[in-house]
């Protein structure tokens, strides 16, 4: 199969083009610049905030779209992400109407806004925030839009993403910078937050693993499927990296939009992978 990988240069893109990879794929990474494009990928210099009605014949008519390029993905109040939210429509319709018949989009529980509890592929959606708001969007048209031209629509809603922490800007990126510049304390909430934790090496996998299968389509939770605490990974992490710095719990108030307990149903996740064993932390 050939796969087109946008952002594929990007903290999650580039586990997913390498797993697409190893499993014998054709991979077309299209970015705005070459840096990191894994080996065995070929390059495709495109901006996908800048497409045409030609846009499926430049990127050589792929059978599936992967779609991960955003900006400010780390910012959940960037006014990018409703700026550039009509661009990220018209890439699809202008892919789906050149003969696009797969999409794979990647999108975030922060689409489910405040919520206690496990997310269903059914759970109602309220984001709270810019970012939220604006994938949410993009869902909803990819949904209907995958469905007037009769193509095979994939979701795929992440949750709290850990490993290659110098590439994002997690707590655990911020950690490692506190760490480097000799801070002592790190000022954190109070830790009790329940989340879904996967590594970014698992979640690579798993976007492969679904992009590569039809029978089960629409919301998938690519998720471990276990509540962890905030305070439980950050002292984890802290002992692992062998850092000094030590958590100061409580120094900061909770966002409104941090919910105390959030983690991924992952049986529509089970079938798709068709094995449980995937699910690997």
């Amino acid at each position: 199969m050939k796969y087109l990988v946008t952002g594929g240069t990007g903290y999650v893109g580039l586990h997913v083009v390498r797993a697409l990879l190893d499993k014998g794929n054709e991979v077309l990474v299209a970015s705005r610049n070459a840096a990191s494009v894994p080996i065995g990928s070929q390059f495709l210099k495109l901006d996908v905030l800048d497409s045409n009605d030609d846009i499926y014949e430049t990127t050589g008519r792929p059978d599936v779209l992967v779609h991960l390029a955003w900006e400010d993905g780390f910012n959940h109040s960037s006014i990018k992400h409703l700026d550039n939210i009509h661009k990220h429509v018209a890439f699809l319709k202008n892919m789906l109407s050149g003969g696009l018949k797969h999409v794979v989009g990647v999108g975030t529980m922060h689409e489910v806004g405040y919520h206690v509890g496990p997310v269903f592929e059914t759970t109602p959606t309220f984001p709270q925030h810019a970012y939220g708001i604006a994938k949410d969007h993009l869902r909803l048209v990819q949904s209907l839009l995958c469905r007037e031209h009769h193509a095979i629509d994939h979701w795929i809603r992440c949750f709290y993403i850990f490993g290659d922490d110098h590439l994002n800007n997690s707590i655990f990126a911020k950690l490692l910078r506190a760490e480097a510049e000799g801070k002592k304390e790190f000022p954190m909430n109070t830790g009790e937050l329940l989340y879904d934790f996967i590594h970014v090496n698992d979640l690579g996998a798993m976007i492969a693993e679904v992009a590569q299968q039809r029978e089960v389509s629409g919301i998938i939770n690519c998720c471990s499927g276990e509540p962890i605490s905030l305070k439980s990974m950050v002292l984890r992490f802290i002992a692992e990296n062998q850092l000094k710095i030590v958590p100061a719990w409580g120094k900061f108030p909770l966002r409104p939009y941090d919910s105390r307990a959030i983690w991924g149903d992952v049986q529509k996740l089970k079938l798709a992978l068709g094995r449980s064993e995937m699910i690997l932390r």
